[in-house]
């Protein structure tokens, strides 16, 4: 079973060991490579330190469960509160769950929540890059439309990659996902 939940305390571990302990995490090549912003910990001390807080008391981001097992986290973000502009992600962290449709049912039920979580909210977005094409097959599968394509705007490894923006009128939601949908993530 899929499902999200906030991170507690007992999760900390699981998370350090997927996402912040190694120097150059497979994922993080995919999850937006061009900014410099990865935070590698050595050790789990050092991490719960200098994250817990931050992580344990932020309700816009949960972590992703299948069976009870943390194999990453969804997010939301406002790239501006006052025209109520919000863009979600996502972070399988282990490869072995990618492709598997995991992404999907946790995004179907990360858009849900949040609309009903901000019912003011009109639209929600997704950005990615031409270097990330799960991302790209996961909002095409989510029915988001492609509102931006912006060539040779990413950076990265001597090499341009386009940015590419994804998005979900709310009426647009309501529409296309009747309860079979958001319930087992089929289309």
């Amino acid at each position: 079973m899929i499902y999200l939940r906030k991170l507690k305390k007992e999760d900390l571990m699981s998370l350090w060991e997927m996402a912040y302990s190694q120097l150059n995490p497979v994922w993080k090549q995919y999850d937006a490579p061009y900014y410099d912003d990865y935070q590698y910990f050595s050790n789990f001390k050092e991490f719960e330190l200098q994250k817990s807080e931050s992580i344990l008391s932020n309700s816009n981001r949960l972590g992703i469960f299948v069976d009870d097992k943390l194999v990453g986290t969804v997010s939301r973000y406002w790239v501006c509160k006052q025209t109520r502009w919000m863009e979600l992600g996502i972070g399988i962290y282990d490869k072995k769950f990618w492709n598997t449709g995991i992404g999907k049912v946790a995004m179907l039920q990360w858009i849900d929540r949040t609309f009903q979580d901000y019912l003011e909210l009109e639209h929600l977005g997704l950005t990615t890059w031409s270097g990330n094409l799960g991302m790209i097959k996961l909002a095409e599968k989510l029915r988001m439309k492609k509102e931006a394509h912006i060539p040779k705007v990413r950076y990265y490894q001597g090499k341009y990659f386009d940015s590419i923006k994804y998005g979900i009128l709310r009426e647009d939601w309501e529409k296309i996902n009747d309860n079979y949908y958001q319930i087992n993530g089929n289309s």
